[in-house]
């Protein structure tokens, strides 16, 4: 039953996550576009145009990313505040499953949504780089080839120098970002909901009181990180005064450990509240 409920949330999130990836799509075409135009052998008045061009493309890339950032977000809530507490909630709430089973599978899918399109991001980013690169490459004297591998090995270079740099090997470094990455996005998505729910204990206004919800958890979640960051500040400190050998990681680590723990805490918290607000105050519009 569950992979029914997720076929049916995700046939719901697909069609407005598409318009955003074409959307990211085409400022990133228009962005490698433009900076593909780039030629210092042009005169000064065309090299104006070209260089004013790649820095309103890369603007106009940029709030495209915020814009499908944000607005994968607003369609995950709307969708989760259309189907569970508005006239639609009626037939989501008279299927023949577990309250928790609902939930469980439009967090489910949110999730895969949110995280297509923050992996679609970091797509064109690559693309973008790797275009410019290509460029830049291809415009220098010498031979396009052996450029990129004196490039590769500069790279490998400054992979081997990061244990000593950092305090951590690059694949530990990287595997700790992603389970970190993992559980933010997790988190994201439940607060989002949970904001939703929230809302709904407001009698007339309960998009108002969903977004009040969230700016309070935000807010609260500030406090919390300041407070994280107490053990940061505390050793850096002890490093400037007593030359201690700490390394960047290990000054970093405590609080990037501590708001994950709390992110995970908050991520559990929104759970339940989601949970008491569909099936003990649940009030359908």
């Amino acid at each position: 039953m569950l992979g029914k409920l997720l076929k049916y949330e995700w046939k719901g999130l697909c069609s407005p996550l598409l318009v955003m990836l074409a959307v990211l799509g085409g400022t990133t075409a228009l962005t490698c576009g433009v900076i593909l135009t780039i030629n210092p052998k042009y005169d000064e008045t065309i090299a104006w145009y070209s260089m004013m061009a790649l820095i309103l493309s890369i603007f106009l890339y940029y709030f495209g990313l915020i814009g499908c950032t944000l607005g994968t977000m607003l369609i995950i809530a709307i969708r989760f505040y259309k189907t569970c507490y508005t006239d639609q909630g009626y037939l989501t709430h008279t299927l023949p499953v577990s309250t928790r089973l609902i939930l469980n599978a439009k967090l489910l899918a949110s999730i895969l949504a949110y995280f297509l399109m923050l992996l679609a991001i970091f797509a064109t980013i690559f693309i973008i780089i790797q275009v410019a690169m290509h460029h830049i490459f291809s415009l220098l004297p010498g031979d396009y080839n052996e450029l990129r591998r004196e490039f590769s090995r500069e790279f490998s270079s400054l992979l081997y120098e990061f244990e000593d740099d950092l305090g951590i090997g690059f694949g530990a470094y990287i595997a700790y970002l992603i389970v970190y990455f993992i559980v933010a996005i997790f988190s994201n998505i439940v607060t989002i909901l949970g904001c939703v729910s929230l809302g709904q204990l407001f009698t007339k206004h309960r998009v108002a009181g969903a977004i009040l919800a969230y700016f309070i958890v935000q807010f609260v979640m500030q406090i919390i990180g300041y407070l994280c960051s107490l053990p940061m500040y505390t050793r850096m400190l002890i490093t400037d005064s007593y030359s201690d050998n700490l390394t960047p990681f290990a000054i970093m680590s405590p609080t990037m450990n501590l708001v994950l723990l709390t992110t995970v805490i908050l991520a559990v918290v929104m759970y339940f509240v989601n949970l008491h607000m569909m099936t003990k105050k649940l009030n359908l519009e």
